[in-house]
């Protein structure tokens, strides 16, 4: 059996529709980190100053969906699946990891501010880059392992009540 073809409640279907969305910021701020790996001069500093709005809009609408995850599901799964299964942890160390990242590029963004050259513009970026790939990955995880798990061993209880938590 091909466990990403499993049929998800709507919960967690929801949970995945929003990896589309986010997923499509992503690559748009992606996309920007390219153009700024082969641009140089004056278009550097504009294109950086735009992919500082695009990450800065990403990682709120990331930190909403992540909240969703780790005070609704994340916390569900943990009681079914004990204390000594790791996947849950696993799964937090990762949104901390992209959180870091996201994080570490505002935060060096806003330091240089006034101040941004090409130079900065470049090492920052990688920060963006390193964010792209970390969550990408842990989206796939989600959806290949962590949502097929949650569908089969939460009680229909426990998705109406995930359901009642991501509505509200």
């Amino acid at each position: 059996m091909e466990v990403s073809n499993i049929v998800l409640s709507a919960p967690l279907q929801q949970l995945k529709d929003e990896h589309v969305s986010l997923q499509e910021d992503m690559d748009l701020f992606y996309g920007i980190t390219e153009e700024i790996e082969f641009e140089s001069g004056p278009a550097v500093v504009e294109l950086f100053a735009k992919l500082c709005e695009q990450v800065s809009a990403f990682t709120d609408k990331l930190r909403a969906h992540s909240k969703r995850e780790e005070e609704g599901l994340f916390p569900m799964m943990a009681r079914r699946l004990g204390e000594k299964d790791r996947t849950i942890e696993v799964m937090e160390f990762e949104h901390e990891k992209a959180e870091h990242h996201l994080q570490d590029f505002l935060t060096e963004a806003n330091k240089k501010a006034s101040t941004i050259d090409e130079n900065d513009v470049q090492w920052i970026t990688v920060y963006a880059v390193q964010a792209h790939a970390t969550i990408t990955q842990h989206f796939a995880k989600e959806e290949k392992q962590l949502f097929p798990l949650a569908e089969n061993i939460l009680s229909v209880d426990e998705k109406e009540e995930l359901e009642r938590l991501l509505q509200a």
